[in-house]
């Protein structure tokens, strides 16, 4: 931990800024120490959100990251967001000096391939009201911590759809 925290910097982003934008190369991992971030691609029309990050989560665009190319999503802070974060390079130097750093980065990625595998296979199995269980299930205390909009917007639905849903669950319950 020590060789992390001594080849890392400090980031603090407010609400709106971005850790990454489209058309950039994604050469750093940053860890979320507090706060919430989002994942979205934009369109000319609207934008679509595709991942969130919470405390303790690695916030990063992987298929930039690994491919050097540039990015079509941007991450934002939802909210004022601390961040640990860390060079590619930085990164690279530390998995060739110490094997827990090579783990450390096969679990960054492996965390993001299970996420992005569950979202994408909920999309192409389950309603809405299914996909937003596994949205839960994913992303525990993400009703505190989103707002509805970016939720719906993360389930391919609109807010009033989402209302919907939320309301036909709670009559199921009671």
């Amino acid at each position: 931990m020590q060789k992390l925290l001594s080849i890392s910097k400090i980031r603090s982003l407010r609400r709106g800024e971005y850790l990454v934008e489209e058309g950039m190369v994604c050469n750093i991992v940053a860890l979320v120490i507090k706060g919430t971030l989002r994942s979205f691609i934009r369109t000319d029309q609207e934008e679509f959100n595709n991942d969130f990050y919470f405390n303790g989560d690695f916030g990063i665009a992987l298929t930039s990251y690994l491919t050097g190319r540039p990015t079509n999503c941007n991450i934002q802070a939802l909210e004022f967001v601390d961040l640990l974060v860390i060079s590619k390079q930085d990164m690279l130097n530390l998995e060739n000096d110490d094997p827990d750093f090579l783990r450390l980065s096969k679990y960054i990625a492996e965390n993001y391939f299970i996420r992005k595998c569950k979202r994408e296979s909920s999309f192409l199995k389950f309603n809405a009201s299914d996909r937003l269980s596994v949205a839960l299930e994913l992303y525990p205390g993400i009703q505190q911590k989103v707002s509805q909009f970016h939720i719906a917007s993360y389930l391919g639905i609109k807010p009033e759809t989402l209302s919907r849903v939320k309301l036909a669950s709670l009559k199921r319950i009671t």
